[in-house]
């Protein structure tokens, strides 16, 4: 076990990996006692009653804000009430990143170990645990997989009302099922396992053949959400895209790369003349720009364009990470979730947004070197002022600096954890190299 240390940087940023490595294994033993088991930030808003206000709200009733009102306060002020009303579960969102975080570790540790010329230097044990806790993490990704689609598929087990209506738990949406993809390919990449291979061959049944396309132009067509709708949502045909670029590759697969290619030409399209990208295309309840989704639209044209090496997609990330750069964050560097904020604005920081900064900085390393600074300056920031003494970090900061501590996994437990790894591989990474 690493002893835990006070957080040393320079500038902001780290001086070494130590306390990377001390602020993840703190994590790690927080996550122990909680058994993956987690409240949700939604799981309130499922229930009979949350259903209701948000429809309400959301078909701008007067009684959705007197109904929705109760909910916010007891999530400013008690959040912990939940557990009234609703039981922890498990997300297969967070498991996966959960996962992806131990593969991290695992990468990490095995560069330090070939750097010290040495077999499991920093842990001293014999078997590989992160290696062991991702395996286990995939098998109960496939028990969590919603069954009757063409292949395996994964959605939130919690009833979702937005503003273009309910979807009910067990429905598979293309924002979750990427993840629990790229467990599977990195397992397949790092043990050579066939069956590893396979079930991202079944993921891939359901992304090509599940998810619809809507023709936007000549060449470009937006990719539905879920199975049974026809939204333009920008961030969920970046995600599909990533997916079937790096399926046609692996497979050598041409009908993927050609829905890929669509799925594509509907993003860069969609990118306004400033950089930025609504959250969705053709619908006004849906014109927003936020910090997260801007990031996931971001980091898949990022990972799209390891394979394409296109000179447009690059200037499509430098656009929009300079648009982002500019309108998402404040003063201080701390992210703003809206570019626009709404009449209502509660809370002041979103550690989901410092969670998908930090890993986006950690893949525009070497083309946005700036991105990468912010990265780590707020990671520094992160261990310092916000991870708890149990381990875990705070969830978010309302205005009045009233702190939510309640440890939601599906958000940002997971994000934060893996970002935190990213991080850590990529600074072991830079110490490989300059060795």
């Amino acid at each position: 076990m690493i002893a835990t240390s006070e957080c040393a940087t320079v500038g902001g940023r780290f001086k070494t990996t130590e306390e990377l490595w001390a602020a993840a294994i703190r994590f790690c033993d927080w996550l122990n006692t909680c058994g993956g088991l987690s409240y949700d930030p939604y799981d309130i808003w499922g229930t009979r009653y949350g259903r209701w206000a948000r429809r309400l709200y959301y078909q701008k009733n007067p009684a959705g804000i007197l109904m929705t009102a109760p909910l916010i306060a007891m999530e400013m002020i008690c959040p912990q009430l939940r557990g009234i009303f609703v039981e922890k579960g498990r997300f297969p969102t967070a498991d996966a990143q959960l996962a992806l975080a131990w593969l991290n570790l695992y990468e990490a540790q095995q560069k330090e170990a070939k750097r010290a010329g040495t077999a499991n230097a920093r842990l001293g044990r014999a078997s590989h645990p992160w290696l062991d806790q991702a395996r286990s993490l995939a098998a109960d990704l496939l028990r969590q997989s919603v069954p009757g689609y063409k292949g395996f598929c994964w959605g939130y087990p919690f009833d979702w009302q937005n503003v273009n209506g309910l979807m009910p738990k067990g429905t598979p949406h293309i924002t979750a099922t990427p993840y629990c993809y790229e467990v599977f390919a990195r397992l397949f990449d790092l043990t050579g396992e066939l069956q590893y291979l396979e079930v991202m061959r079944s993921i891939m049944a359901f992304v090509y053949g599940d998810l619809k396309d809507t023709p936007t132009a000549d060449d470009a067509a937006a990719s539905s959400y879920t199975p049974h709708d026809n939204g333009k949502v920008v961030n969920a045909s970046a995600y599909r895209a990533f997916l079937l670029f790096d399926a046609a590759q692996r497979f050598q697969n041409s009908a993927f790369r050609a829905k890929a290619e669509s799925n594509l030409q509907f993003i860069l399209h969609s990118q306004q003349a400033d950089g930025s990208w609504l959250y969705a295309v053709d619908n006004p309840a849906e014109a927003f720009i936020d910090h997260f989704h801007t990031c996931f639209v971001l980091k898949n044209l990022y990972k799209i364009n390891r394979y394409l090496e296109s000179a447009e997609v690059r200037n499509a990330v430098e656009r929009g990470y300079a648009w982002y750069r500019k309108a998402l964050f404040d003063r201080q560097n701390n992210p703003k979730s809206y570019a626009v904020a709404p009449r209502l604005q509660i809370v002041r920081l979103e550690m989901y947004n410092i969670a998908e900064t930090i890993s986006l900085g950690v893949l525009l390393k070497a083309e946005i070197p700036e991105a990468f600074e912010l990265a780590e300056t707020l990671a520094a920031r992160l261990i310092g002022e916000y991870q708890l003494p149990a381990g875990h970090w705070v969830t978010r900061i309302y205005l009045g600096g009233i702190r939510h501590t309640v440890p939601f996994l599906r958000w940002p437990q997971a994000q934060l954890f893996l970002a935190l790894t990213n991080l850590l591989v990529a600074v072991a990474s830079a110490s490989d190299e300059s060795n």
